[in-house]
């Protein structure tokens, strides 16, 4: 009998193998033609853009909070007409990251997905999300506008910890990286209409206020992602996971247009025995090689959080009006940020899967790193000096402005997008969620950070705080380097992983040998 192409981690399996796997899994045996999929690319890519509405939910609450905050219906409808104060400032902007730091906690994001799947905790972030937005743009005081934020948070953590992850679980494997890297691009468009949405809307008055249907408006791709996870398929190697091996068989169907996909079930179901051979315990997935896993994914979801873009994101329009000394510049930062984040981030979907994910998270370092200094240079040396000529000031707003636009574009085809894609197919299927959610909680906690400290620097250290992003892309650049490419598979890594640990011990070896 000719054997059968099975491309797996470990080897190419037979037609005898794969019929053995079918049938310890007790997978019903019906007429081979039925095994003919019928899905194909158009439908594996509707799915991942369904999927990809979680990243838009997560780039409207990114993008609206700073919009709104300028607004004076804002401070009217919800202060009082107080004037905003610097705290509270910063604490609306961080308590969204912190509903999101719980949702992703690793036992809580464990429990979620157990408990409702991996569809069913997309589907449930879609709702919760509508609940949090809803009570935003009904809050009449400070305290309902904090707990809509929260829960708002807390759908978009578990969110982030999901959606990534399922796409990488139906996706196809050439094809893995540039759609995964579709969630960072549904996160650009998220905050650029956002931030359509707070300029067409700032002038609306009583008896709502502008900032209300900004709000408001993000309801609708809520209501979208619950209706459409409804239809999509569960992801198959979850279903096997969870002992489900012939509801994994019909969404392999609905998926691919394979003459069999039993062939790819039961490369799938190999995979599953082998990582299951061991039992699954906490103390197993914060010891051995997944540990080490472990600390390179929360490292780079740190240090995508710490390299800067956020804050630009939520103090742009601050950064701008201190560089121009103008509200209206700081408005039209919101629409040149948005259009260069969303087209920096097309490229990166085209070269993931071909060059891989950490040559362009090397380059995007080196990018972010260079506009980091120019900006900090550019701050030092023009604007801080009372003496500066108009030409001089001229061209150092223009050298500012292309700083920023730099520094944006190289985040968007590289460590945002690639910080997603490596840490979802990184980890083995029965430690995935934790592993996930655990990278995606350090992500929320960088977010945290970002939220809070930059106006605090910017207000003592003025563009002498871009240093620091300086320093945090250097760390990022030596992260990329490090990083062992995961396009081809995981296997790669892991083999890594143990030839460094190896290597240490012969070193350490001949350090004795020697003393």
């Amino acid at each position: 009998m000719a054997p059968v192409a099975v491309h797996s981690a470990k080897q190419t399996l037979s037609q005898v193998e794969v019929d053995d796997l079918l049938r310890r899994a007790k997978i019903v045996q019906e007429d081979p033609d039925s095994y003919q999929g019928r899905g194909g690319l158009f439908v594996v890519v509707a799915v991942a853009m369904f999927s990809s509405l979680a990243g838009l939910l997560m780039g409207l609450d990114i993008g609206y909070i700073a919009g709104i905050k300028t607004m004076d219906s804002f401070a009217e409808g919800l202060l009082h007409e107080d004037k905003l104060k610097d705290t509270q400032d910063s604490l609306i902007t961080m308590i969204f990251g912190v509903g999101a730091a719980v949702a992703a906690f690793p036992p809580v994001m464990d429990l979620c997905v157990s408990f409702l799947g991996r569809k069913g905790a997309v589907i449930a972030g879609g709702a919760i999300f509508c609940l949090g937005s809803g009570l935003q743009a009904l809050a009449c005081n400070m305290t309902m506008m904090l707990m809509g934020r929260v829960i708002a948070g807390f759908s978009v953590g578990l969110l982030s910890g999901n959606a990534p992850v399922y796409t990488s679980e139906i996706a196809p494997p050439k094809l893995r990286g540039a759609l995964v890297t579709g969630f960072q691009f549904a996160i650009t468009v998220g905050i650029m209409l956002a931030f359509l949405l707070a300029l067409v809307l700032e002038d609306v008055e009583k008896p709502y206020g502008g900032w209300r249907w900004v709000i408001a408006a993000q309801i609708v791709p809520g209501l979208l992602l619950v209706f459409g996870g409804m239809v999509m398929p569960g992801s198959p190697r979850y279903l096997v996971a969870q002992g489900k091996p012939n509801e994994a068989l019909k969404m392999l169907l609905k998926l691919r247009t394979l003459k069999d996909v039993r062939v790819e079930l039961a490369q799938i179901l190999q995979e599953h025995e082998a990582e299951s051979a061991t039992h699954t315990s906490w103390g197993e997935f914060l010891s051995g090689d997944n540990l080490k896993l472990l600390g390179i994914g929360v490292s780079i979801q740190l240090l995508q959080q710490l390299c800067g873009m956020n804050a630009f994101m939520y103090d742009g329009p601050l950064i701008f009006n201190k560089l121009f000394g103008s509200e209206h510049a700081g408005r039209l930062f919101t629409l040149v940020s948005g259009v260069v984040n969303i087209f920096a981030t097309i490229p990166g979907l085209f070269l993931v899967d071909r060059y891989g994910r950490t040559l362009l998270m090397k380059w995007s370092a080196i990018g972010m790193m260079i506009c980091s200094a120019v900006l900090a240079s550019v701050g030092d040396v023009c604007f801080q000096e009372m003496g500066a000529s108009k030409e001089t000031l001229l061209l150092a707003e223009g050298t500012a402005t292309v700083a920023i636009c730099g520094f944006i574009l190289n985040f968007a085809y590289g460590w945002g997008g690639m910080a997603w894609v490596y840490c979802a197919e990184m980890f083995p299927q029965k430690h995935r969620t934790k592993g996930v959610a655990a990278t995606t909680d350090a992500n929320w906690v960088g977010n945290i950070l970002i939220a809070f400290l930059p106006p605090i620097m910017f207000a003592n250290w003025g563009f002498n705080t871009f240093w620091l992003f300086v320093g945090t892309n250097c760390l990022c650049f030596f992260c990329a380097v490090s990083l062992p490419e995961t396009k081809e598979g995981t296997k790669a890594l892991r083999r890594s992983l143990r030839c460094l640990m190896i290597g240490c011990i012969q070193l350490k070896w001949m350090t004795n040998l020697r003393s």
